[in-house]
C-alpha cells in the first residue's frame, strides 16, 4: 500500500516537526496555567529545556514521544504528542492542545486526523489511548469523531482548581487482518 503524498497536510492545516522557532509558542502553551490541569504539569518550561526539545531528533524509539506543532496556513496554532510510545506492544498515547484563539474552525479533527494516519500508516502502530476529562465535551467529541472509543473511566481522577474531574479512557485499535 503506498503512502499518501503528503500525510501531514490536510487542506490548510500541516503538522510540523519541531523546529527552533516554535519555542516561543510552546512557551505560551505549555506555561499556559490553565493547561496544566490537563497536561498533570506543576511548573513551568524554562525556555533552554523548550530549545534543547525543539533542537533534538524527533526519534520515537529513543525519545518515546513525538511532537508536531500545528500550523493553520502557516502559523502556529497548537500540539500534536505522541507520547508513552511502547515498541514492544505497537502503541501511544495521543494528546491535542489548539491554541484557544483557534478553536472551533476544525483544526483540531484536521490535525488529530493526520497524526492517527500517521500512528497507523507510518509507524505501524496496534493502536492508540487518550484520556480526558470526563467534562470536556468538545475533546471527548473530537476523539469519538476520529474513532476512538470509550473504554473505562477513573473516578475522581484529577484534582483541579475546580475540584476533582473523572477522566475518561479512550482508546482507538487499527485493523491489522490481511485480506
Amino acid at each position: 500500500m503506498a503512502l499518501p503524498q503528503d500525510l501531514l497536510r490536510n487542506g490548510p492545516t500541516r503538522l510540523r516537526t519541531l523546529e527552533p522557532s516554535h519555542v516561543d509558542w510552546l512557551l505560551r502553551w505549555e506555561n499556559a496555567p490553565e493547561h496544566w490541569q490537563v497536561s498533570g504539569t506543576i511548573a513551568p518550561f524554562s525556555r533552554a529545556a523548550l530549545e534543547a526539545l525543539c533542537m533534538g531528533h524527533q526519534d520515537i524509539y529513543s525519545a518515546e514521544q513525538l511532537r508536531w506543532v500545528i500550523e493553520e496556513r502557516g502559523k502556529p496554532v497548537g500540539a500534536v504528542d505522541l507520547y508513552d510510545f511502547s515498541a514492544l506492544h505497537l502503541r501511544s498515547g495521543i494528546g491535542i492542545l489548539v491554541d484557544p484563539a483557534h478553536r472551533g474552525k476544525g483544526t483540531a479533527g484536521r490535525a488529530l486526523s493526520m497524526a492517527v494516519q500517521h500512528a497507523e500508516k507510518v509507524l505501524l502502530l496496534k493502536g492508540l489511548h487518550a484520556q480526558v476529562h470526563g467534562d470536556n465535551a468538545a475533546s471527548l467529541k473530537l476523539f469519538s469523531s476520529e474513532g476512538f472509543e470509550q473504554v473505562g473511566r477513573f473516578k475522581d481522577w484529577t484534582r483541579t482548581h475546580d475540584g476533582w474531574h473523572d477522566a475518561v479512557l479512550l482508546q482507538k485499535q487499527f485493523d491489522w487482518s490481511v485480506e
